[in-house]
């Protein structure tokens, strides 16, 4: 009864060291939120394995479509290019200026293909990430829109620039494609997403393809960033 008493003792000095520790870091600032400043190794590890684990967990029970249809695909391109594009770098293309600016970084997305299973991925799209920058499109968007963009993704290690420009270009031909209803900022103000037709040596002025590489936003440096 003793050694018990004592183990509860120590356990108890022990909690309340760390409760004081992680107040005094709170309350003294000393923790650096600017998004130029990595986070220490032990936040970095325990809110990537808490994204991880948390995807897995929520996508379990998800069963996917079948996916891969050519007009699925078309309108997961265009609205990838409409909502996703300013983030995750479309095939072909670097990080956009914001994307570049942003921590954690959103991740590539052919890196997510690999990664996640298209539950996942629909999981992330649909809900979003907590403090990642990565918004639920959930609550404007149809789980077929979602599933669509779900395609795309899955699609996106095997898509060149060329493919993507030629997939926006055959959306917008058929009147696949984002619903700017669904975006009342857009719809309010008229705007229209257009499609990414530049020639491969024209590349978007917004975005650098300088070989930097797009790190993992939602699972692998977050606070995902889907």
């Amino acid at each position: 009864m003793r050694i018990l008493k004592t183990v509860l003792a120590t356990l108890a000095i022990n909690l309340g060291v760390v409760i004081a520790t992680a107040g005094g870091i709170i309350y003294s600032g000393v923790y650096n939120v600017a998004a130029t400043n990595a986070h220490w190794p032990i936040t970095h590890w325990v809110l990537t394995q808490t994204v991880h684990r948390s995807i897995e967990r929520q996508a379990a029970n998800i069963a996917a479509p079948a996916l891969g249809a050519e007009q699925q695909l078309l309108a997961g391109a265009a609205n990838f290019e409409a909502m996703c594009s300013d983030c995750h770098a479309p095939p072909g293309q670097g990080p956009s200026v914001a994307a570049r600016g942003m921590y954690p970084k959103p991740p590539g997305q052919a890196h997510a293909a690999h990664e996640k299973t298209a539950s996942e991925i629909f999981w992330v799209i649909k809900h979003g990430i907590k403090a990642s920058g990565m918004p639920a499109w959930g609550p404007t968007h149809s789980d077929d829109e979602i599933w669509a963009m779900t395609a795309f993704v899955t699609q996106m290690p095997d898509l060149s620039a060329a493919d993507y420009r030629h997939m926006l270009a055959s959306a917008q031909a058929h009147g696949i494609g984002h619903d700017h209803d669904h975006d009342s900022d857009a719809h309010k103000h008229g705007a229209q997403a257009q499609p990414d037709t530049h020639d491969d040596a024209e590349p978007r002025t917004t975005r650098h393809d300088d070989g930097d590489t797009p790190h993992d936003h939602a699972a692998h440096d977050t606070h995902a960033h889907s």
